[in-house]
């Protein structure tokens, strides 16, 4: 009939709503008819309506029952094959087999940008694994709550980063995100680096001060934290981008190691009160910025360090640490003190090799004497 069926029962005609015949939506139902089944009295009364009977309560309390049952066998990491039934800008709710479970926006997809309306849609058949099973709280929450997760069944682009992404290496990416302490820059799809708001200007309380989202921007791959899963990047300067650009700068070459104690040198940059801003020649980037302070360049007080050591000059140090932003610490006294240490030790060792030798030997250097013949 017009929004229900006629249902036999005991020889007496009830009426089922259309709703009350199924959970689902039915859209032929001729091949219902002739069909038994248990069916929940709802109302008896007189009138055209007459018996009105319902199969709902019967099917939900069944379907209650299987849920529970599936609800115990599921496991984390377990994979599965079910049908999205909603898409919200914070996820997307699965049917997993009469449960229903969540993909959180961050387990949509490795790329930290993509959306769930950007992955699926209502009616969807998705693979997807169980996360955790979320037993119930309280008496006020109705289910137990299934975390599912799509993302965990595609390739980890970290593994294909630590093939091709190295520390010391240049790229050119784009500003996806900006925080106060500093932005994100997309290297590869799922793969953000962090740009430290030090690294874009002095003074600034927010990153979005100096750059914005969709910004594309030169920067060098500082550290690698594969446990953390973060990459920390430097900015190129505008001489190095300049490079850059053109082909010039020497981006294949691994930069030396540089730790505590290292001698080398470096040419200067600036030169301000405090001290001499320098680099390191073929290491690019923050890990290549040293700094020399005025207590550490081993010369009299109030002696003319900018007449002295112009920019471009180049200097021998010693690296004695690193500062709160990465640059090498270095000390031209500390230097001066390793290569006099050295020349003492290398001067002994030479004597040592030499020997006094024997009285004879020391009494004919005294005498002038060339031979035993002679004495």
């Amino acid at each position: 009939n017009r929004g229900g069926f006629d249902i036999l029962v005991c020889g007496l005609r009830a009426f089922c709503p259309l709703s009350g015949l199924t959970l689902e939506h039915i859209e032929d139902p001729v091949p219902l008819l002739g069909h038994w089944a248990e069916f929940h009295v709802q109302t008896a009364k007189s009138g055209s309506q007459g018996l009105v009977v319902s199969r709902r309560s019967i099917i939900e309390k069944e379907a209650r029952k299987q849920a529970r049952t599936f609800l115990k066998s599921l496991q984390p990491g377990q994979k599965l094959t079910g049908k999205v039934t909603s898409v919200r800008d914070y996820g997307m709710f699965v049917d997993i087999g009469g449960v229903e479970g969540l993909v959180h926006q961050s387990e949509i997809s490795w790329d930290r940008a993509a959306r769930p309306s950007d992955v699926a849609k209502a009616g969807d058949e998705i693979e997807v694994q169980v996360i955790k099973v979320h037993e119930r709280e309280n008496k006020r929450e109705r289910y137990d709550r299934v975390s599912l997760s799509i993302k965990a069944l595609l390739p980890d682009p970290w593994d294909e980063l630590l093939q091709n992404l190295d520390e010391g290496s240049v790229h050119k990416g784009e500003v996806v995100r900006t925080a106060e302490f500093g932005a994100f820059v997309n290297l590869a799809p799922g793969i953000d680096g962090l740009l430290h708001v030090s690294e874009l200007g002095k003074g600034l309380d927010h990153a979005k001060q100096a750059v914005q989202v969709g910004s594309v921007v030169h920067v060098v791959v500082e550290r690698i934290d594969k446990q953390q899963r973060r990459v920390s990047l430097s900015k190129l300067s505008d001489e190095e981008i300049e490079l850059f650009e053109k082909g010039e700068l020497d981006v294949g070459k691994r930069p030396p190691k540089l730790k505590q104690g290292s001698q080398l040198k470096v040419v200067v940059t600036q030169v301000g009160p405090a001290g001499l801003h320098v680099r390191v020649e073929n290491v690019i980037g923050k890990r290549g910025r040293g700094f020399i302070p005025n207590s550490e360049m081993g010369t009299a007080r109030g002696t003319d360090h900018r007449r002295q050591w112009p920019p471009g000059t180049e200097v021998d140090v010693t690296i004695i640490g690193t500062d709160r932003d990465g640059g090498l610490r270095c000390s031209r006294k500390r230097r001066l003190q390793d290569d006099e240490r050295n020349a003492v030790l290398e001067y002994r060792k030479e004597s040592a090799k030499q020997g006094l030798g024997t009285f004879g030997d020391i009494l004919r250097q005294k005498l002038g004497i060339d031979s035993e013949s002679d004495l």
